[in-house]
């Protein structure tokens, strides 16, 4: 019902927790703020359901902001897609990485650490550069780059997922938007689940960043499910 994220709490700095809906039922609610101030919790996520208004009044009540909309769409690999290479596109090198992590520090401010205005702005912009350095490393099944100009100037992270799989980040240097890159990347990355017969592929993107969601779109992608992010930020006495 209510946990620390000792990862976030160690790269912010400050003491995170993430709460489920039932933490801020009336029920239990007086019991979730004692936690929090005898945790010295600062900021507390919460993920409901788009529908759920029950649990959204609840927040708004106890003092959580809206911070994004987290929105999954899913696409179907087929029995038999092309599994051939896609021109351009290639996988991940070592020699790639600081290129990436550049890459990553600008393409991502949509995300709810941005749209929040408490996390520090530089803290945001090393948390993906971060995340990708980490997927390059094998955190990420497969990490597909797209080249311009002979230099890497995007990515696409697939982590399987039971029988299906998932894209983490999605992210095209500002130079080389535009161009279509991050359309064939998310070819190659369909293409390698076929290859791996997996059945089902997902991503998350925020509602605001509509870019995001045409390029899902035009790639075949559908939504399956929508939920909305909350921030409350304590004071600790």
């Amino acid at each position: 019902m209510r946990r620390i994220l000792d990862w976030d709490s160690e790269f912010f700095g400050l003491r995170i927790a993430h709460l489920q809906p039932a933490a801020i039922a009336a029920a239990n609610l007086a019991e979730t703020e004692a936690w929090c101030r005898r945790e010295g919790v600062q900021c507390a996520y919460l993920l409901a359901e788009a529908g759920d208004q029950g649990t959204h009044d609840a927040a708004a009540g106890c003092g959580f902001r809206l911070v994004d909309v987290r929105v999954k769409l899913a696409a179907e690999v087929g029995a038999e897609p092309d599994t051939a290479p896609v021109a351009g596109v290639r996988l991940v090198s070592a020699g790639d990485i600081e290129q990436l992590k550049a890459i990553a520090r600008d393409s991502h401010v949509d995300s709810r650490f941005y749209a929040d205005g408490h996390f520090d702005r530089r803290r945001c912009d090393e948390l993906f550069a971060h995340w990708i350095a980490r997927s390059c490393d094998g955190w990420a099944d497969r990490v597909f780059v797209a080249e311009a100009e002979g230099t890497a100037a995007g990515y696409v992270t697939v982590h399987r997922r039971g029988e299906g799989a998932e894209i983490g980040l999605v992210g095209v240097g500002a130079s080389a938007r535009g161009q279509g890159l991050a359309t064939r990347m998310l070819v190659s990355a369909r293409r390698w689940c076929a290859g791996e017969g997996l059945a089902r592929v997902t991503v998350v993107t925020q509602g605001r960043n509509r870019s995001a969601m045409g390029l899902y779109q035009a790639a075949g992608y559908s939504v399956s499910d929508i939920h909305v992010w909350f921030h409350r930020w304590l004071e600790i006495e």
